[in-house]
């Protein structure tokens, strides 16, 4: 978990595993508990990934704020306690929340409880968009032409982030993870008697 820019964005990824059976009353509380967080100042968006099936993944609920003092408002709000405490009749297990700010988000790797280093991050970002800018954006402004400029760069901006988040970023993470989050050096064999 990463707090250090408490005054920049800051991004909670929370993981719910659903009892299998509850799914339905599970998507009406997720709707519910998203509208309000919503409501809540500083909120950039929710995002969820929903698993292929709920009885062998979790949901993930991605909450962004614009600050952390915004994020601990909504964290410390009664509002949020109460769909909480909803959320126990259909949810199973313990729920695991991480906080991220900054390029932390785009590398979450299982089992590493912390993000590479920051000089690690900014290459493996330029890796990934660089390629995006060389391939795509041509492609793009093709796409988009016609349109007004500001609506069509906000509309490569998504395609663009999209890219890098869903399909950049895990297949860079995935194939560089030896030397993003090398393994603690292994103690030397103590010598036998």
């Amino acid at each position: 978990m990463s707090t250090s820019s408490p005054g920049g964005p800051v991004t909670v990824i929370v993981h719910r595993r659903v009892k299998p059976g509850t799914e339905v009353r599970f998507e009406a509380w997720l709707h519910g508990v998203t509208a309000e967080a919503m409501r809540f100042p500083g909120n950039l968006g929710v995002n969820v990934l929903r698993p292929p099936s709920a009885a062998t993944g979790d949901y993930v609920l991605i909450f962004r704020f614009d600050s952390y003092p915004h994020l601990q408002a909504w964290e410390e709000s009664p509002v949020r306690a109460e769909w909480l405490a909803r959320a126990l009749e259909f949810t199973v297990g313990e729920v695991r929340i991480r906080k991220e700010t900054g390029l932390e988000y785009w590398f979450d790797a299982p089992g590493q409880s912390r993000p590479p280093p920051r000089h690690k991050m900014v290459l493996v970002t330029v890796l990934g968009i660089y390629p995006l800018l060389i391939l795509v954006m041509p492609l793009l402004r093709s796409v988009f032409r016609g349109l007004p400029e500001l609506l069509a760069a906000l509309m490569s901006a998504v395609v663009v982030v999209s890219l890098m988040t869903y399909a950049m970023m895990p297949l860079l993470t995935r194939l560089l993870a030896p030397w993003l989050f090398p393994s603690a050096p292994k103690a030397a064999p103590e010598p036998r008697p």
